[in-house]
């Protein structure tokens, strides 16, 4: 028994005896003690019944007509406790035990009762009821699609995604084999299904496989030996400027590195969008699985249309930006200032050393340039550059490599910074807008015609028995609610 309380109410309940076939006895003492109770002691009394013998079993003799026999026998040989006696009394006796034991589980049993009601209401509103108008039935099922991808775009319709979660304990060697057979490994983890919406999806994927991914490329992956580079592009004899063609040269190959993350970015959005589109259509259609199956292929078929439009839209705007290098952005020129001003910065602090050192190298510096009060800081490196003013070409080596690495730092930059804001947009309008516009008339024209209609807007065998199943059990427990009622306000079972 489960503990003491239960076991003492089960002895209650059981603490009765019943004797059949009381006319095969002896009518003597013996039997009459034993049928009133005073030789056997039973907490809730002995009750003797007549049960129908092999004749009245073969004529088929009625109910009631045994119980009539049954009275009759009862008061003709125990008169005393006759009314004790016979199968109408313990019929009374059984259902007055049974209602003294619901009412102490009532609260129980009512709050089990509702709790199944509401599972099966909610079962059945689920599978709705049986289609009688097939045409009607497919236009709202698909209105409902794609009213549904809308909504989980914007967080409104969630499903279900099963996700893997914490790692599982690793096994105990002191374990049996047919133990560690039956539990995981310390490298598997436990699978967690949680509820999630395309929108929520999208999301992630704008933040872990655009964002992240494009933050996540060096900037200077290949600026490697760039002084050799440029000492390679100047000739025999050096040039007094940095080559744009350097510069160009080298950010192509820079901006090169934005072509797979970019075309990944695009598929992982598809991937997220196609399996929102697996699971709307589940729980939209699962009812109908043919009708189910041939959505779900045309809107992955739409989807993976869409999915190479945004790929190629994308590569030509990679090749937009590469077809021009704009120098003359306005965050690109400031941040060029700002690297000249530095080494005019550092410039200018060698020169005051060297100034204090030899005092009169000062006259042939100013034969040289006289600077302007509104002379820029780039203006400044260019006329020292012009001037040869550096110590060694080796030096001005050095620095024109560290120059244009900065240069091609921020231009990198700058593309990616687009790049990240640009996605995202592509997504929306070749995916999200394009669903949302033409993907419930692509339905209708591709399933809406009479051959097909009563194919698929046709209940599965599995779906019309679960209907019939919920609907009979819930019946089973309205009448048992009301059950339930007359007990606790004392109505009578008999």
């Amino acid at each position: 028994f489960r503990s003491k309380q239960w076991y003492q109410r089960r002895v209650a309940i059981t603490a009765g005896a019943v004797i059949t076939k009381c006319d095969l006895m002896e009518n003597n003492e013996e039997s009459t003690a034993v049928l009133n109770g005073s030789s056997v002691d039973v907490k809730l009394g002995l009750i003797g019944v007549i049960n129908r013998n092999n004749k009245q079993l073969t004529e088929k003799t009625p109910i009631e007509k045994i119980i009539a026999l049954e009275e009759d026998f009862f008061l003709a040989n125990y008169p005393g406790f006759a009314d004790r006696m016979g199968t109408e009394y313990l019929t009374t006796q059984l259902c007055d035990i049974l209602i003294s034991h619901l009412k102490k589980c009532l609260p129980i049993l009512a709050d089990k009762i509702s709790v199944q009601q509401a599972y099966h209401r909610d079962i059945l509103k689920d599978l709705g009821e049986e289609p009688t108008d097939p045409n009607q039935t497919m236009i709202l099922l698909l209105s409902k699609f794609t009213d549904s991808i809308a909504k989980s775009i914007d967080g409104k319709f969630v499903y279900n995604v099963t996700r893997p979660g914490k790692k599982l304990k690793p096994v105990k060697k002191s374990m049996s084999t047919q133990l560690q057979a039956s539990i995981k490994s310390e490298d598997e983890v436990k699978l967690v299904t949680e509820q999630t919406s395309a929108g929520a999806e999208l999301f992630n994927v704008f933040q872990r496989d655009c964002t992240s991914a494009l933050s996540a490329i060096p900037a200077d992956k290949n600026l490697k030996n760039l002084k050799e580079v440029i000492r390679g592009t100047s000739g025999v004899q050096p040039a007094l400027f940095i080559p744009d063609g350097v510069f160009n040269t080298l950010i192509l190959k820079q901006l090169d590195l934005f072509d797979l993350p970019s075309e990944h970015a695009i598929s992982k959005s598809h991937q997220c969008i196609a399996e929102a589109i697996d699971m709307i259509a589940a729980k939209v259609m699962m009812r109908f699985p043919k009708l189910e199956r041939e959505v779900v292929n045309i809107s992955k078929d739409f989807l993976m249309k869409q999915s190479r439009d945004a790929k190629e839209f994308l590569a030509e705007y990679l090749e937009v930006e590469k077809a021009y290098i704009n120098t003359n952005h306005p965050e690109f020129i400031e941040r060029y200032q700002v690297a000249a001003a530095l080494f005019a910065e550092h410039d200018e602090e060698k020169e005051k050393l060297k100034l204090k050192q030899n005092p009169n190298s000062i006259a042939l510096s100013n034969t040289y340039h006289q600077p302007t009060t509104k002379e820029s800081a780039l203006e400044k490196l260019m006329t020292r550059y012009m001037r040869g003013e550096d110590a060694s070409s080796e030096e001005r080596a050095n620095k024109e490599a560290e120059l244009m690495e900065k240069l091609l730092i921020h231009y990198f930059c700058i593309v990616r910074a687009h790049l990240v804001d640009t996605i995202p947009k592509v997504v929306m309008k070749f995916f999200v807008r394009k669903l949302s516009t033409h993907l419930s008339s692509l339905l209708i024209q591709s399933l809406y015609t009479k051959e097909m209609i009563a194919d698929l807007v046709q209940e599965s065998d599995k779906i019309t028995r679960k209907r019939k199943a919920s609907s009979k059990m819930l019946n089973v427990l309205l009448e048992a609610e009301k059950l339930v009622s007359d007990i606790a306000v004392g109505r009578s079972l008999h």
